[in-house]
């Protein structure tokens, strides 16, 4: 029996409940608001008897084939093509006929459902997608809401709705575990080193391992780093530590911010902010507390700053995506985070502020460049993140030139 009073909105929701109740999921931007009433896109995995693909679920009051047309050849250019078009029209305005001549020249399976006796045509789907508006199948959608579903994608108003997105998106992160075995690993390869020098393992448990052991391993300082040209010392300083309260505290701080960080960048991008904070870090230490004395630095601080700033970055480039009640967490963790540490750095000569503005600063702007859209949107090809990274890579080695210049007169 057709119902009355049925509308295209109405039956938009029919069908998306249809398809999330076979495991689809939303794949453009659905909340509260636009959900019946707009085109919205789900996407469906293997199935016995529907296309997998994008599903795309439009309402249309009334339709032309030339409007129709149109809006296939704008919605086929998109970063989403779609599989399926189910168009719900207030009454059947497109005939069948043409629905099967549009579908075969955009490719595509198109239904036409009309709200006002809500009878499926147009493609060989019609009579499955028939079946949902049938007494008997009522109940068991009932139970399917889409604003459940609507978590897949995240409601910019709620923050535990976007962390529970960012976990689903990614459910292990393991970027962060790597760096972390990557510094204890060198940790312990120092500790043979000063041990085949003799120190006494409570000298590095407590005060740190000799200079020979630091420098010979990548310790980053102006004569090594810029005189001599050791340049693989900016990097291989962040992975060493002078102590055991040293690493500690790094990997401690860096574990609390990194799995949130994984999640927000993927895990390439992430090891891309880390990797470019720790130079970065390096170039200032260089510049700023190492050009007028003789010390060395090393330790993942500069690197740790700029996981931080990383996802500073982030929320700045991609303020929309963030619950503005997140957004405000990360500005004021940053802020804290930065005052507290730089002004324990100011008050004790061995650390090196430098490393640490640095890294942040180096880490910011590759949170901005490297930020994305959260997963399930489109992301960054393999080919875009590649030039990324030689960007940034091209931005390092002119800090290094640089830096070199200043401290030599040498441009070289």
């Amino acid at each position: 029996m057709p119902h009355p009073h049925a509308n295209p909105e109405d039956v938009s929701a029919r069908v998306q409940q249809f398809l999330l109740a076979q495991g689809g999921h939303y794949v453009s931007r659905a909340t509260e608001e636009n959900w019946k009433h707009a085109a919205v896109a789900l996407e469906l995995s293997a199935h016995p008897h529907l296309p997998a693909g994008v599903w795309v679920v439009l309402p249309w009051l009334a339709p032309t084939p030339e409007q129709l047309d149109a809006w296939l050849t704008h919605v086929a250019l998109g970063p989403l093509p779609p599989r399926v078009v189910v168009v719900a029209m207030d009454v059947p305005t497109v005939r069948a006929a043409t629905l099967q001549t549009l579908a075969a020249q955009h490719r595509v399976e198109l239904i036409g459902i009309s709200a006002l006796d809500q009878h499926c045509y147009g493609s060989r789907l019609a009579p499955m997608l028939q079946a949902i508006f049938a007494p008997e199948a009522a109940a068991s959608l009932a139970a399917t809401n889409p604003l459940d579903h609507l978590a897949s994608l995240g409601d910019p108003r709620n923050p535990e709705v976007f962390f529970e997105r960012l976990r689903r998106a990614s459910p292990t992160v393991a970027a962060t575990p790597w760096l972390i075995g990557a510094n204890i690993a060198l940790f312990v390869v120092s500790a043979s080193l000063a041990f085949t020098h003799h120190q006494n393992p409570a000298g590095w448990l407590i005060s740190g391992f000799d200079d020979e052991t630091l420098l010979t391993l990548g310790a980053n300082s102006v004569q090594l780093t810029v005189t001599d040209g050791q340049a693989w010392r900016l990097l291989a300083c962040a992975f060493l530590h002078a102590s055991v309260l040293h690493i500690g505290m790094n990997m401690y701080v860096l574990k609390s911010m990194g799995d949130l960080a994984e999640r927000l960048f993927g895990r390439a991008a992430y090891i891309g902010v880390y990797l470019t904070s720790a130079i970065g870090g390096s170039l200032l230490s260089l510049a700023w507390t190492l050009s007028t004395s003789q010390n060395y630095s090393v330790g993942a601080s500069g690197a740790v700053f700029g996981v931080m700033g990383g996802m500073l970055g982030f929320a700045l480039a991609r303020r929309k995506s963030v619950p503005m009640q997140v957004y405000r967490g990360l500005l004021r963790s940053a802020g804290m985070f930065t005052v507290i540490n730089l002004a324990f750095g100011f008050s004790l000569r061995v650390v090196d502020n430098g490393a640490h503005i640095g890294g942040l600063i180096a880490g910011t702007l590759a949170g901005v460049v490297l930020s994305r859209e959260l997963p399930p949107a489109p992301q960054p090809s393999p080919q875009r993140l590649a030039v990324t990274f030689a960007a940034l890579a091209l931005a390092l080695a002119l800090g290094y030139l640089g830096v070199r210049a200043m401290l030599t007169g040498d441009p070289r």
